[in-house]
């Protein structure tokens, strides 16, 4: 079994009922093991006003934590991505957290982590 991690974006799609995500989201669901960032959780409870509702999802799925590992890989793909002055810390630290939990990556936003070597998306 695989691990597919929701980045932000999917999983604020997710919980506002975008269907076409709903959809994709509920097909892995049944096959794969589903996780999301603590970032992630972080950016979740600061945009959403329900936080039973932010609970209840993070209980559904496996949160993966930012750890040494991730911190060493982050700091590869800072460096990378200084040298191109491409990506945000935010799809940094996501695609960090993925590499070191060799997770693949669900994102809307595919452009957003382009380039980023070790990272695979879905």
């Amino acid at each position: 079994m695989e691990r597919i991690c929701l980045d932000f974006e999917a999983a604020l799609d997710f919980l506002r009922g975008e269907p076409a995500t709903i959809e994709k989201i509920k097909w892995y669901a049944d096959r794969e093991d589903l996780c999301i960032t603590a970032f992630t959780v972080a950016h979740l409870v600061e945009a959403i006003s329900k936080p039973d509702v932010v609970s209840r999802f993070t209980n559904s799925v496996t949160v993966l934590p930012f750890d040494k590992k991730c911190a060493d890989i982050l700091c590869r793909l800072i460096d990378e991505a200084r040298e191109r002055q491409l990506k945000t810390m935010d799809h940094l630290v996501t695609a960090s957290i993925c590499i070191a939990n060799d997770a693949f990556l669900f994102t809307r936003s595919p452009a957003n982590y382009e380039g980023i070597k070790g990272l695979r998306k879905v």
